[in-house]
């Protein structure tokens, strides 16, 4: 199992304004998480924290805490369900190692952190210069506690920022293959861009043509969530697909391309025939830094609306509207938009990418149902199936770029949503980039992380289907092959 930890801008401001000291001597405070289980991660999502007050520690160059802080820490926490965060700072930058105090310190706090809310404890440091490191003390026997560095850290909001520990996740070493890619920012961020964990869901035209971005812009790892099969239809809209990937998952088509780039001599690809309501489609998101949304239907959305914010992983969702005239001798109108969700920004909901009451449609199962369908307008978004792939190749390149600026925010500007009128040319984006205060997705369930997770999860028909109609044709393919080589068997044995 990896580990991570992740929390808001807002968190980390907080953090940084009272550990960070103008006299240069270390200070602590705890906080405290909830934990969100993907499939191989770990996450710490930090959301809430309790800062000492005068007479909770005693700063004297290095930092010590007393018991009555550590009391109101461990009530609170017990009271509401949550794990414990011990974090203190280092007088120097960079990433943060531990001294053999700091050791002794968390090592005496892990058992009892364990023992009064049976999750480990977390142990943080940051740097003056806001870099952070983290680790997880694991009960691995009765009184031994094994302490598991974390991969990373992130820091969520209008921009995404994350601190990497090189012994896990070592810089790469970009050849003559990315030098133009890397002279436009440089190779500090580059390494960020490279080592962040990114997952596709809806491999649709604008999903396959976005993993190909990624790939050109130097991203690593990479997860791809899909449970849909290649069909004729999507011959015309799909990046580089050809007849003789009719039948065959999306995501394997897709994982085979890009691997036979050999771009990327260690790039990472997961491929998960599942739908994102799934457990398994889940897991495998919330291994993730940062989800593209490429999906057309609102369960869907509505799920990646209520992970993003429970457990602050930004999501870059796009949707085209296109519609022909009645007489369908022209398109009518297009547009397509694309926008950055999650903690500090917008939800989709309050954006009107989908309507709640569709997703609990959905989820009822009608839309599966053709009579019920046959009775829905010719304008209701079950019936709309118009896609170009030109619209999609710029809704992906839009939502490339809602990324880039996620990460790079070029001089401290980041931007909301934009959408594209395709009548007049024109970008509108005088959006809204704040979610009403009254909001259940982005105030009821941040930071809930696995509480809000587990009510996510249902089973997907089309979805099963799916995979029934995959080792259905796998089954009956293999047979085909096995009946031709007895048939070749038996007629080599007659002509002797």
């Amino acid at each position: 199992m990896k580990y991570s930890v992740t929390m808001t801008e807002n968190v980390n401001r907080i953090f940084f304004e009272h550990l960070i000291r103008e006299d240069g001597q270390e200070d602590l405070c705890f906080a405290f998480y909830k934990l969100s289980t993907g499939k191989s991660r770990q996450t710490g999502v930090i959301n809430e924290l309790l800062l000492p007050e005068f007479e909770d520690r005693n700063v004297h160059g290095n930092v010590s805490f007393n018991s009555v802080y550590f009391d109101k820490v461990t009530s609170y926490a017990l009271a509401n369900n949550l794990g414990i965060c011990f974090i203190h700072s280092h007088p120097y930058p960079g990433w943060q190692g531990m001294s053999f105090d700091d050791i002794e310190a968390e090592k005496m706090l892990a058992p009892r952190v364990k023992a009064v809310t049976g999750l480990p404890l977390i142990g943080m440091t940051i740097g003056t210069d806001n870099y952070w490191s983290a680790r997880f003390w694991i009960k691995e026997a009765p009184n031994t506690y094994q302490i598991y560095w974390c991969e990373s850290v992130r820091v969520v909001g209008k921009s995404l920022k994350s601190y990497f520990c090189n012994d896990i996740f070592p810089e790469s070493n970009f050849g003559e293959e990315f030098k133009r890619t890397i002279s436009s920012w440089g190779d500090s961020k580059q390494q960020e861009i490279s080592r962040l964990k990114i997952g596709i869901v809806g491999l649709g035209s604008v999903g396959y043509i976005v993993a190909e971005a990624l790939l050109r812009t130097g991203v690593k790892n990479l997860t791809l969530i899909d449970f849909d099969l290649v069909e004729l239809k999507n011959l015309d809209r799909l990046l580089a697909i050809n007849r003789a990937d009719v039948g065959k998952f999306k995501v394997d088509v897709l994982k085979e391309r890009l691997l036979n780039t050999e771009l990327i001599s260690d790039l990472n690809i997961n491929a998960v025939p599942f739908s994102i309501t799934e457990k398994e489609g889940q897991e495998a998101a919330l291994d993730c830094d940062v989800l593209f949304s490429c999906v057309d239907m609102p369960l869907p959305r509505y799920t990646l609306d209520c992970l993003s914010f429970a457990n602050l992983i930004p999501v870059i969702d796009g949707g085209i509207d296109t519609n022909p005239k009645e007489d369908l001798s022209n398109i009518d109108q297009a547009r397509w938009k694309a926008h950055t969700v999650g903690p500090e920004r917008i939800c989709m909901q309050c954006l009107g990418q989908y309507k709640p009451e569709d997703a609990s449609l959905e989820l009822s199962g009608e839309l599966d149902n053709p009579n019920y369908i046959k009775g829905l307008p010719n304008n209701h978004f079950i019936n709309r199936g118009e896609n170009v792939f030109g619209f999609s190749l710029s809704l992906a390149g839009m939502e490339i770029q809602q990324f880039l600026s996620l990460i790079l925010k070029p001089r401290g500007i980041y931007y909301g949503p934009k959408e594209m009128d395709f009548n007049t040319g024109n970008i509108d984006f005088d959006f809204d980039n704040k979610c009403r205060q009254d909001c259940a997705i982005s105030q009821g369930l941040l930071g809930s992380a696995n509480e809000t997770n587990k009510s996510l999860v249902i089973k997907h028909l089309a979805a099963e289907n799916s995979r029934s109609k995959y080792e259905t044709n796998r089954i009956s393919k293999k047979n085909k092959g096995f009946y031709a080589f007895l048939k070749e068997s038996v007629n080599s044995l007659f002509s002797l």
